[in-house]
């Protein structure tokens, strides 16, 4: 039984790294006329209604077949179909028109100024207008097209969207803020944006959807707090929620038309030719309606998706029960081990020693939380698409995935491994040299003078020698170039650090003669801890001193050299601060190590979740490059 349990955890989690792939099928496709401006679906799904730059609404069944079509005079901004069968349409010809199920007119209201955008809740309730130039929402009556009532904004709109139940409107104004109205026209909260607001939704329940030029949506819980942010790969040109709001489908300017979950997942994502202008959803959420600026609408089966998403959380679920069933059966297993073999009592003896315990208690609070935490964190998130302070979405290993297509860990791979032998070759021969040297020298004086001459170096930071050796590779002023043409060689001055084949050199030459001065203290205290008995009997048998160095110091500073290979590993796979000051990765990719990557996929794209696993693979490769050095560097100890 205790096998079949760990099998199915085992099973679940595979699942559970592995998101469902699922992809939904085009329906159909139709060409009209002129850019497609709004998309409508009525709530039983029965017609489609179309509007866009030819001037004309389109109302089609859900087969795609025209019924009919209305001539708007101009620019169509705006389709709604309502449940009674009636269109709603707004045009650029300052009018607002309303027909019946057979396309004829109702009535005809002249707004005075340009209608940029109409929205109606299913029944005919709310029907929210923008006019140019206006800071107030209009409320018409949908019986008769009169202006029944206004809500001031106090700046210019863009986008309208009134939810599925009539009970919210929300407003996408120029100033980059979101206005949440209730029913009866009152402000109840504004959402600040990151930029420039293109279209806005609004689900039944409050919760908002905003797409932006800066090539996102930022969704918005009930309570107005911004709780999500969807990349798409242009300008978003619309979004829209489905009727219970648990997932979003989005179109952005180069053709790309998404489904997100409302955690924040891309479940599904296609491209047409031309720009994306327009998505909707039918009423069940199963089907979405996208439009192109070359008058496409385009009907997609995203069903499958929907459900896929549902499954997937439904198994994540049962995923964290099991682990946590797992977790107390563990628990209670090593208490019953402990008991078979009389070890409860170092709970006893912890307890008379509670004093010395709670003594440590800050120091390893301390060491947990700056230390343990951000790293167990990391591993955690490598697993996540994380937006801290916002919703996790799981995407199992597609993280890791991602790094094998990237082709800047690919490049910096490649780099790294050349810093890697150039790097060990740095850390370990020159110290080495210099450490031998002081050692044989006969005076005990000159041997101190010499040391504390190199270990005074260390008080020089870091970054200023950075910045020096910049300054000598300045392509204009630098010491080099100058050295040059002052020998007559000016033909070899060089933009060392600008150019691609010689960046990588000229950050590896940095720090010449590479006098490590840890390295040069561990190899001198390796030296002297030798016995003096041991060198006096070679010199006896007539060995020289190359062969002292070869045949005694050398095996005995395995020690020495197991230590310093292990640092300088961990150190050149984990460092990039010396190329983000110098190149900052460039010029283009010539610089490139893993390590920056995961910075700026942190810093600089807000994508923490893919630089937690730029991390925690290189925690491994790092844990891989040790174990072996462990193994295959032998010491007495």
């Amino acid at each position: 039984m205790r096998k079949l349990t760990q099998v199915a955890i085992a099973i679940l989690l595979l699942l559970s790294l592995f998101p469902a792939v699922v992809q939904a099928e085009e329906g159909w496709s139709v060409e009209q006329a002129g850019n497609i401006t709004s998309i409508s679906v009525a709530e039983d799904g029965s017609r489609i209604a179309v509007g866009g730059y030819g001037a004309k609404a389109f109302v089609f069944d859900s087969a795609g077949k025209q019924q009919f079509a209305v001539d708007a005079k101009n620019v169509v901004t705006g389709v709604n179909l309502l449940n009674n069968g009636n269109l709603i349409v707004s045009s650029d010809d300052r009018h607002l028109y309303a027909y019946d199920s057979a396309g004829k007119l109702l009535w005809d209201t002249n707004m005075k100024r340009q209608v940029k955008d109409v929205s109606s809740s299913p029944d005919g309730s709310i029907i929210s207008v923008i006019i140019q130039n206006s800071t107030e929402l209009q409320y018409i009556d949908g019986a008769t097209g009169e202006v029944k009532g206004t809500a001031d904004i106090s700046i210019g709109m863009k986008s309208v969207s009134v939810s599925g139940n009539g009970q919210w409107v929300a407003v996408g104004a120029t100033d980059q803020y979101i206005h949440l109205l209730d029913s009866e026209g009152k402000v109840v909260r504004k959402m600040g944006l990151d930029s420039a607001v293109e279209s806005v939704a609004v689900s039944d329940e409050g919760e908002v959807a905003a797409g932006t030029t800066a090539y996102a949506v930022e969704l918005f819980d009930k309570e107005g707090k911004r709780d999500a942010k969807l990349a798409a790969k242009d300008i978003v040109t619309d979004v829209a929620f489905t009727r219970d709001g648990q997932f979003i489908g989005v179109s952005d300017f180069s053709g790309n038309f998404y489904v997100f979950s409302r955690a924040g997942k891309k479940l599904w994502e296609t491209k047409v030719s031309g720009a994306g202008r327009e998505v909707e959803f039918d009423k069940e959420g199963k089907t979405l309606y996208g439009g192109t600026e070359q008058g496409q609408v385009h009907k997609y089966d995203v069903g499958t998706v929907v459900e896929g998403a549902k499954k997937q959380a439904r198994n994540q679920a049962l995923l964290l029960s099991a682990i946590g069933v797992a977790v107390v059966l563990l628990i209670l297993f090593g208490l019953y081990v402990m008991k078979k073999r009389n070890r409860l009592g170092i709970f006893k003896t912890i307890w008379r020693s509670k004093l010395i315990y709670l003594g440590l208690a800050p120091s390893f609070l301390l060491l947990f939380v700056f230390l343990y935490y951000p790293a167990f964190s990391g591993l955690f998130h490598s697993l996540y698409d994380w937006n801290p302070g916002g919703r996790t979405t799981f995407v199992g290993l597609d993280n890791f995935k991602r790094m094998f297509e990237d082709p800047y860990v690919a490049k910096g791979m490649g780099n790294l491994g050349l810093l890697i032998v150039t790097g060990l070759f740095k850390t370990l021969i020159p110290p080495l040299i210099v450490a031998e040297l002081i050692f044989f020298l006969r005076s005990k004086k000159m041997q101190y003078w010499f040391r504390t001459a190199f270990t005074a170096s260390m008080i020089i930071p870091g970054v200023a020698m950075l910045l020096i050796w910049q300054n000598l590779y300045d392509p204009n002023i630098g010491l080099f170039n100058q050295l040059l043409s002052g020998l007559g060689l000016g033909t070899f001055a060089h933009a060392w650090l600008g150019d691609p084949n010689t960046a990588l050199w000229a950050i590896i030459f940095i720090g010449f003669p590479f006098i490590g001065i840890l390295q040069l203290l561990v190899f001198y205290a390796g030296l002297l801890g030798i016995p003096d008995e041991l060198i006096e009997s070679a010199k006896m048998d007539g060995a020289t001193l190359p062969r002292i160095i070869r045949s005694i110091h050398l095996p005995l500073l395995a020690g020495q050299f197991k230590f310093l290979i292990i640092l300088a590993l961990i150190g050149i796979v984990q460092d990039f601060n010396g190329i983000l000051i110098v190149t900052g990765g460039g010029p283009m990719d010539s610089t490139y190590v893993p390590a920056l990557q995961m910075y700026y996929a942190a810093t600089k794209f807000d994508d923490l979740g893919y630089a937690s696993a730029l991390g925690v693979a290189m925690f491994f490769v790092i844990l891989i490059i040790t174990v072996i050095n462990l193994k295959f560097l032998k010491t007495q100890d």
